[in-house]
């Protein structure tokens, strides 16, 4: 129990840690905005102006404290710090307009940067850019003036067509198609009588693990890629990758996250011992069957305490997952119930999952913000309050794979979260035949001009009923 808090702990540190280098980086840019509307109002040796430069000056210090340089990036109207996505504020949005109109896609700051270089910096912003480009373009003008401290880049471009980006987004469809394959296998020797190894769940996992840290959204966009076919098979796949995706949104450590992993996709493991027709069944329960039903938590648990080298957790969490805190929870148990946090990511995971193949099995009309609402209003009672706060903040109002439609009439598919959630990056449709995926436009919803937002969202579009086929675009 003591190793199990101080993990626990740790955690919790790591992920306070992560939050205040965010609000300092913040901070940054938030002070260097008021110090460009100000420069040009006071003089440089006025209080206020110096006043101003030191406070940003301490900021980038404290930044710089163990680290080489201190890097931000603009990239399509977002700002990253590090590999961080950063949460931004209208003041933000519009120095990063300001960046961008001067061809600036990143600025560094190195250790020994003086409050003349920050003056400098803010000087030459506030020229236009025409007149910068005259000069030579701001990047040579800092060369000439010989401010060392202070490094720009230019805007960056992206490339859909890129070797990196393509391999990885095949490499999440790979792992996708094995650990489903993985699924039939354990369930085909829970059918005969086998005895079931890990091996290859583990490696699978890991490698889940692995590449969600590094490419969340891809693995949450094939979640969309419904398979009428092998959904019992495809849910327990689809849990792990919302589950693992939260952990590390957390800031678990890489060992739990492949522990809570395993149990994810093995979670429902004992509907095997559920009769299928029964399973399958499209129509509602009688109460006979429901209760036939409340039983896979324990079948589940039995299967799973004869699997040799499994994590234990996973035999706790494929009982536990449907108690929700003992709010109309099954297995019934007296008192009151405390789920184990795994149970409790595993619980959210598998209802948010539930709740998006409604649209396509039941043939319910449930967009993918009414789903995240009634994740919300469930906090506290069925769900860890804290937990539904994280996978809304994780997953977005806008999940990836939902269509958007535009103020001004665009249509837009949504392939990555932004610090906004409410302005993802998306991907504008116009042939709605797939073409755009190499040939379309991908823009952020966080994009500005003359300080206001360039599209805002106006509603949500079903893309069953509109005859859009998400497998073209997130295959």
């Amino acid at each position: 129990m003591n190793q199990q808090n101080d993990s626990r702990f740790e955690n919790m540190q790591s992920f306070l840690a992560k939050q205040q280098l965010l609000d300092a980086a913040k901070t940054t840019f938030q002070q260097l905005s008021g110090l460009l509307k100000n420069v040009t109002l006071y003089p440089e040796s006025h209080p206020f102006l110096i006043a101003l430069v030191e406070k940003l000056m301490a900021t980038i210090e404290g930044l710089l404290a163990g680290r080489n340089d201190v890097a931000f990036y603009f990239v399509s109207g977002e700002l990253f710090f590090e590999t961080y996505s950063m949460p931004i504020d209208q003041s933000i949005a519009g120095l990063i307009e300001q960046f961008t109109n001067r061809d600036i896609g990143g600025i560094v700051f190195k250790p020994d940067i003086t409050t003349k270089e920050l003056v400098q910096l803010a000087v030459l912003m506030n020229k236009e850019p025409s007149s910068l480009a005259a000069e030579g373009g701001i990047i040579n003008i800092f060369s000439r003036e010989n401010i060392l401290h202070i490094k720009l880049h230019s805007v960056l471009l992206i490339d859909k067509k890129n070797k990196d980006v393509r391999e990885c987004k095949n490499r999440a469809k790979e792992l996708f198609l094995e650990a489903i394959a993985t699924m039939k296998g354990i369930v085909r020797d829970i059918s005969l009588n086998q005895t079931i190894t890990m091996r290859r769940t583990n490696t699978v996992i890991q490698a889940m693990v692995d590449n969600i840290l590094d490419n969340r959204d891809d693995f949450i966009g094939l979640i969309n890629l419904k398979m009428c076919d092998e959904y019992t098979f495809a849910h327990s796949v689809n849990t792990s990758i919302l589950a693992i995706s939260l952990a590390a949104f957390l800031s678990l450590e890489k060992t739990q996250i492949a522990s809570l992993g395993i149990a994810a996709m093995l979670h429902d493991i004992g509907k095997v011992r559920i009769p299928p027709e029964i399973i399958n069944k499209t129509e509602n329960l009688t109460d006979e069957e429901y209760e036939i039903v409340k039983r896979h938590p324990i079948e589940g648990a039995l299967i799973i305490s004869d699997i040799p080298g499994i994590t234990k957790i996973a035999m706790v969490a494929a009982f536990e997952h449907h108690q929700h805190g003992g709010v109309q929870g099954y297995p019934h148990l007296e008192g009151i119930v405390q789920q184990h946090l795994f149970s409790q990511i595993i619980s959210l995971a598998d209802a948010y999952e539930v709740l998006t193949a409604t649209q396509l099995y039941y043939n319910v009309q449930m967009p993918p913000d009414h789903i995240i609402r009634i994740l919300a209003k469930k906090r506290g009672n069925n769900f860890n309050s804290v937990l539904v706060k994280a996978f809304i903040n994780m997953i977005g109002i806008f999940p990836v794979g939902t269509v958007l439609k535009f103020s001004n009439g665009e249509i837009g598919l949504v392939l990555h979260q932004t610090s906004d959630l409410l302005r993802p990056r998306i991907l504008l449709l116009t042939e709605f035949d797939g073409s755009e995926k190499e040939s379309g436009e991908e823009i952020s919803l966080l994009e500005t001009m003359d300080g206001k937002y360039k599209r805002d969202v106006v509603g949500t579009i079903n893309p069953h009923t509109a005859n859009i086929d998400l497998k073209l675009y997130l295959n």
